[in-house]
């Protein structure tokens, strides 16, 4: 018999995804039963096309979280960092750095990619840009920002009159879509020195790192909920930045962090996706309800946030968001 050797065309990864879907569906519905008889009614599940929709969002969540471990595993190539190289990918950049030792570089290129997000149409442009300085020389490296803390912001408040006037799309992503690069205390300038600042009173992120150990031990989660509450000090990242930028710092395994539960305190979509699927309870009740169905889904309580989110925008059809 003629032995079959696996293909490796787009038509065959396809398959192979579908397989893997296939098979992270049946165990989140199991799951999900399971959580409905044992610990908590989802009375929005009720409703067999409700319940698909949900899983479904379920697995792109999860997918969403896996894509950056994975990059932090096979990125390699310092190009990832390099503006310009035709290559530029924050995060991947940030795991090269990490993997290198160059840890304030790594962290640091993760809040400046978080703090703009990826555009669905311009990339990340915006970043780019911006660790580039635009084409005019140089990088805005952790060295370069650290040494002199204000001097981001000076040149980004000189800068903003060509920037705004370029004309390459720099748009910042979803979760940031209310952010500007105009000088003042709503700026990305003012939030760089308030960032700078926090980092500075421990003198690295390590530092910073070691710090949140002392005050609460080594368990990941306890740690993730400190940082959660010190990133008060940084202006501009309320609920979802902090979530998004803590989020980021885990999945690319730079910070030996883990969420602890879905913060879906201050939030619209994920509260309104939390009621839909266990009723009308109390904030508390509902943080409290996420994440014990994170534990019993083995799903970070990230995937859950964003998967109730997208879930409730239309609860009985199917539709994938990119973020």
């Amino acid at each position: 018999m003629r032995s079959i050797r696996p293909r490796t065309n787009s038509i065959w990864k396809a398959h192979v995804a579908r397989i893997k879907d296939q098979q992270k569906f049946d165990a989140y519905s199991a799951r999900l039963e399971a959580f409905d008889q044992a610990a908590q009614a989802l009375i929005g599940l009720s409703d067999a096309a409700r319940k698909e929709c949900f899983v479904l969002q379920l697995i792109d969540s999860a997918r969403r979280i896996e894509f950056l471990q994975t990059k932090a595993v096979r990125a390699k190539s310092p190009d990832l960092y390099q503006p310009y190289s035709g290559s530029f990918d924050p995060f991947g950049g940030a795991a090269v750095f990490d993997k290198a030792g160059n840890r304030d570089d790594a962290y640091w290129l993760v809040y400046l990619a978080t703090f703009c997000g990826k555009h669905k149409g311009d990339g990340w442009n915006l970043t780019e840009d911006i660790y580039g300085r635009f084409g005019q020389g140089g990088v805005w490296d952790w060295a370069a920002v650290n040494a002199d803390p204000g001097a981001f912001e000076q040149w980004l408040a000189e800068s903003y009159p060509e920037i705004t006037s370029a004309g390459r799309s720099r748009r910042f992503g979803n979760h940031r879509k209310f952010e500007t690069l105009k000088p003042g205390p709503k700026g990305l300038g003012n939030s760089v020195s308030t960032y700078l600042a926090w980092i500075g009173q421990y003198g690295s992120h390590e530092a910073m790192i070691a710090n949140a150990q002392a005050n609460v031990g080594q368990n990941p989660q306890s740690v993730f909920g400190f940082l959660y509450d010190e990133l008060d000090q940084v202006a501009r990242f309320a609920r979802l930045g902090k979530f998004d930028l803590l989020c980021n710092w885990s999945n690319l395994l730079i910070a030996p962090i883990l969420p602890d539960k879905a913060y879906i305190k201050g939030s619209t979509g994920p509260v309104d996706g939390a009621k839909l699927l266990f009723g009308n309870l109390s904030i508390a009740e509902l943080e409290e309800k996420s994440a014990s169905l994170a534990d019993s889904l083995e799903l970070s309580p990230q995937g859950v946030e964003d998967a109730l989110c997208n879930w409730q925008k239309l609860p009985s059809k199917y539709r994938y968001f990119k973020g």
